[in-house]
């Protein structure tokens, strides 16, 4: 499952971009998932508020991380137990559309404002959109960026990440499993000599430097 990050400006209009792009990519019967980066805190239970607005637009679940906490907007279905499972497993859904997270590994959308610098970002940048004079993207616009995304679901695949602590295997399900794989594809993807590597093994050794 990819993730691809919307990053931009303050006020370069990445929500009113994840809106349509959502909206793109709902209508082509994908599944989207949807996480906010909110730096400054949120309002819960907002109607007109950013994440409401991404929701009504088809993304489903929609997560707002803040200082404040964690909040999960969810199209519920089904008996309360149905849906505490899909909660349990994580995230779901065809493709994961990040607003947000500029210093992430995952690859980037990056929103311009015409007359400014782009924003510095990690990791690498797909594509540059510019809102239009109408305060809207234009069709060709979202349709871009629903492509990249779609490319990417199609390139990526069922990437499988597995971790182990010691000799003991950790399971990793759900959005953890995502989160860990399109990590780790998104760091090591820019480095040489890993473009046809089906099987890459990564190690971290937490054990304090040797003073002898």
């Amino acid at each position: 499952m990819p993730i691809v990050a919307i990053v931009g400006d303050s006020d370069s209009g990445k929500t009113l971009l994840c809106e349509q792009v959502v909206a793109a990519l709902v209508a082509e019967g994908l599944r989207v998932g949807f996480v906010k980066h909110a730096p400054h805190g949120f309002e819960p239970g907002r109607p007109d508020s950013d994440s409401e607005r991404v929701l009504a637009a088809g993304a489903d679940p929609v997560v707002v991380l803040g200082r404040n906490g964690v909040l999960q907007l969810s199209v519920g279905s089904g008996e309360p137990v149905d849906q505490l499972s899909q909660l349990l497993t994580g995230l779901r859904g065809d493709v994961v559309l990040l607003e947000g997270f500029s210093r992430s590994p995952w690859p980037k959308v990056r929103v311009c404002v015409e007359g400014r610098q782009p924003r510095e970002v990690a990791g690498p940048v797909l594509l540059d959109v510019t809102r239009g004079a109408d305060d809207r993207f234009s069709d060709d616009a979202v349709r871009a960026v629903a492509k990249v995304l779609t490319e990417q679901r199609e390139a990526i695949g069922p990437d499988r990440a597995t971790m182990y602590a010691d000799d003991r295997e950790v399971p990793l399900r759900g959005f953890a499993q995502t989160v860990v794989a399109s990590a780790l594809r998104g760091l090591t993807e820019p480095l040489r000599g890993v473009e046809d590597a089906d099987h890459l093994v990564v190690e971290l050794d937490r054990r304090p430097p040797s003073t002898g």
